[in-house]
């Protein structure tokens, strides 16, 4: 008897086990796949006849072309598709300011530098760029690290969902706009169908999920077989392309997030990748500018894993602030032998786009100390970091070192 409610009681924790483990597969289904289920019961709903189904399958096909080109031209150009190409985004006009061309796109730069000063206290160009005394909030003191967060950029990502800019109504607009060209009913006269439908009159609606990207289609079509005079009436389409638009998105947005408020951010570092999402770099694409190209191994389009490219502008190096306001020279060598050189100095620098730096130096290191110096008890000293192959960008600093001449003993 105890050995038999022993057994009822491992059944009932199974059971329980089972109960659990489905609510919680419910549950996660419900949350990625209840919207794609109600699409496709509205879809079988309609109960189409086999006779019918060419013209239905031209109509989501063309959906289904429309949605991949959309998602291809988003990918491809930044995040916007443009009014010549079926989109709601003004066409950009010039290279190196609004875009990039590269593999036959328009690559819209998703990353600006700063152009403005920001509340008195972060500086957009040199020579205070980023702030005064960067990475410091105040003067540095003997071992102090600083903060490396702050403005070294705007981000021109577009919203995934919402109103116009955003992917979401890009996708819409485009999709729309293609089916109206491209569909056309009339290829289906002398198969024996008459069809009542008004191109004019659609609805796109489009669904970005975590995994995939849903495109429904309203379209109401009248479908008369003349053979037999039946009617059938069908209003929706749907195509489910497998892109993790979404996914690749906000890991988009985080790393452009990162990329202008942290200067010491590595873009091209392959600890960035996550989740078979990838980073590729090509620098220099326009003159000093990059494009930064992302791509999803599970996302796959046209048998290319899917890519979402955009530009980055090329911005200043900053010089991180040297503190030295003295130099104290011992000895009882000849005047001309003192010399300042860059190991005392010892200057550093960051750029939030990874390009190589050089230091240089007005007047040139080493500087040998002249008499002269010593009279007047300073030496006026430029430094420069700036980008190796840009001399155009540098940031730099100008130091008042007072000198002084002490003997040994």
């Amino acid at each position: 008897m105890h050995k038999k409610k022993r057994g009822q009681v491992t059944v009932y924790i199974i059971l329980g086990i089972i109960i659990l483990f489905s609510a919680i597969l419910l549950f996660y289904l419900r949350g990625t796949t209840e919207k794609e289920i109600g699409v496709q019961e509205l879809i079988i709903a309609q109960k189409i006849p086999r006779e019918v189904r060419p013209i239905t399958n031209y109509v989501t096909t063309n959906l289904d072309d429309a949605t991949k080109k959309g998602l291809l031209l988003i990918g491809m150009q930044g995040g916007y598709i443009y009014e010549s190409q079926g989109g709601p985004i003004p066409d950009p006009i010039e290279e190196g300011n609004d875009f990039i061309y590269y593999k036959d796109h328009k690559v819209f730069y998703n990353i600006h530098k700063q152009n403005n000063n920001l509340f008195n206290y972060y500086f957009y160009k040199p020579k205070y760029y980023p702030w005064y005394y960067y990475p410091y909030s105040h003067f540095p003191k003997s071992g102090e690290k600083g903060s490396f967060a702050g403005f070294f950029g705007i981000s021109n990502l577009p919203p995934l969902n919402g109103s116009s800019p955003s992917i979401q109504f890009q996708l819409m607009e485009f999709i729309t706009n293609y089916l109206k060209e491209n569909i056309n009913l009339t290829i289906f006269d002398e198969q024996g169908f008459e069809i009542d439908a008004d191109i004019n009159n659609i609805n796109v609606s489009v669904i970005i999920g975590e995994n995939d990207v849903i495109a429904f289609l309203e379209y109401s079509l009248g479908i008369k077989k003349k053979l037999t005079n039946t009617i059938t009436n069908v209003s929706y389409f749907y195509t489910n392309p497998q892109i993790r638009l979404k996914k690749v998105y906000n890991f988009t947005d985080f790393i452009i997030n990162k990329d202008t408020t942290d200067i010491l951010f590595n873009i091209n570092n392959s600890e960035n990748n996550k989740d078979d999402i990838n980073i590729e770099k090509i620098e220099n694409a326009y003159n000093y500018d990059d494009i930064i190209i992302i791509r999803d191994n599970k996302s796959m389009l046209y048998a290319e894993p899917y890519t979402f490219q955009f530009a980055r502008e090329n911005r200043y190096p900053a010089l991180r602030y040297i503190p030295i306001t003295k130099l104290t020279f011992f000895g009882t060598q000849a005047i001309m032998e003192e010399e300042i050189t860059e190991s005392r100095i010892n200057p550093k620098a960051d750029d939030p786009d990874e390009d190589e730096i050089d230091f240089t130096y007005e007047p040139n290191l080493p500087y040998h100390v002249t008499q002269s110096d010593f009279d007047r008890g300073y030496i006026n000293l430029i430094v420069y970091a700036r980008e190796k192959d840009n001399e155009d960008y540098s940031d730099w600093q100008e130091l008042k070192i007072e000198v002084i001449r002490e003997s040994e003993y």
